[in-house]
């Protein structure tokens, strides 16, 4: 365990982020949250990047060790730091948290005490709603059943299942691999021979991890942000794709468009009330023509614009902070409308002289300076 800031007179509510996957994912959170009035504390490993933020006031190791990841640092954390709220960071840390909420994390001798359980499905809501391992199948199921707009999918593990999936609905063909963000281990196909290169590859063959393949959907990439509490949404956020970090098809978004955007958040309040979720959600859509959004994926976590909603008046942070009971006075005017914001760093990564950098608004954490000396650093090498 590291302390970094000084201890207040007067404590606030604890935060508890849980990171497990090296990266530079939700690294602007942890400021969000200290500006909202809350005490941060992290769980995992150094080289997540959000663990080095200025307002992380206590750091607790909490990683692998050859023998698989056990469950007592875990448990000595929120003994010793008492939070209120639990926040995973990336899909690993996710499906832990989930294990630990359902009781069937192993590591150890250590059983799950009850407070480390209950703190967990306070956390993140009704267990019969968590996706554990099968998170793109389950946001499929989920859809499905609440009559949610979604792409068609399948699981899939050899060649044969995908060509039958193909030449069901046609190519193009998304194939995603569980566990992965940002646009890794996604892969658009759009022939036979395509796949079959694909399928016949060590990536696909000698994957510890299940692949689901799904049907393209053209249009534009939209994404929605909540904070929910026992299947409502207390505070939304959407936005639209309007560049990306390269000329990867499904590389992640550098620039996006904040907006409102009614058939998204439909989709994402019938989707946290049919799995009765809690904390930080996102989604994926695809945005067709017609205005129809399709949904394509779900991530049960934080993602690139969940700190961003203090910019159009509907801040996820804020809605957290009076959930674990802080005070807090006018937020402000709404800023509503449209908003352009480049997101740090993928924007200066894509083109260190883009325009964007200045004509719109830049998420660069420039007043957590560990944070920036840490990317520094590390050279950003994460990207």
């Amino acid at each position: 365990m590291t302390t970094f800031l000084s201890p207040k007179t007067q404590s606030s509510p604890r935060i508890l982020l849980v990171g497990l996957v090296p990266g530079l994912g939700n690294m602007h959170l942890p400021r969000h949250l200290a500006r909202a009035g809350l005490e941060v504390v992290f769980a995992g490993v150094r080289a997540c990047m959000a663990s080095r933020s200025g307002h992380v006031r206590t750091f607790y190791p909490w990683q692998s060790d050859g023998g698989g990841l056990a469950v007592g640092p875990f448990i000595d954390c929120v003994r010793q730091s008492q939070p209120q709220w639990v926040i995973p960071l990336d899909e690993i840390s996710a499906q832990v948290l989930q294990q630990i909420g359902v009781g069937q994390l192993q590591g150890g001798d250590r059983p799950l005490p009850a407070g480390v359980v209950e703190l967990v499905r306070r956390s993140l809501g009704n267990p019969t709603g968590y996706p554990l391992f099968a998170v793109r199948r389950r946001a499929f199921e989920t859809a499905h059943a609440a009559s949610i707009p979604a792409a068609v999918q399948a699981d899939v593990d050899t060649f044969e299942a995908c060509l039958q999936f193909a030449r069901a609905h046609g190519y193009p063909v998304v194939l995603k691999q569980e566990s992965s963000s940002g646009g890794v281990a996604a892969f658009i196909l759009d022939s036979e021979a395509a796949l079959g290169d694909f399928t016949s590859s060590g990536q696909f063959c000698q994957a510890d991890r299940p692949w689901v393949i799904q049907g393209f959907i053209a249009g534009v990439l939209g994404m929605h942000a909540v904070f929910a509490d026992q299947g409502r949404i207390l505070a939304q956020l959407s936005a639209v794709q309007i560049r990306r970090r390269s000329n990867r098809p499904t590389a992640p978004s550098s620039v996006v468009k904040l907006l409102q955007h009614d058939a998204m958040a439909a989709s994402c309040a019938a989707f946290v009330a049919a799995t009765g979720a809690s904390g930080f959600h996102g989604w994926d859509f695809q945005l067709e023509e017609t205005g129809k959004a399709v949904m394509i994926e779900h991530n049960p976590r934080p993602i690139s614009i969940s700190h961003l909603g203090y910019l159009q008046g509907d801040d996820l942070c804020r809605a957290l902070a009076t959930t674990c009971g802080v005070s807090i006075g006018n937020p402000g005017p709404s800023a509503g409308g449209e908003r352009h914001v480049a997101l740090f760093p993928d924007e200066w990564q894509r083109d260190p002289l883009s325009p964007m950098l200045h004509e719109t608004f830049h998420d660069a954490p420039w007043d957590d300076q560990p944070l920036f000396t840490a990317l520094l650093q590390e050279n950003i090498r994460f990207i």
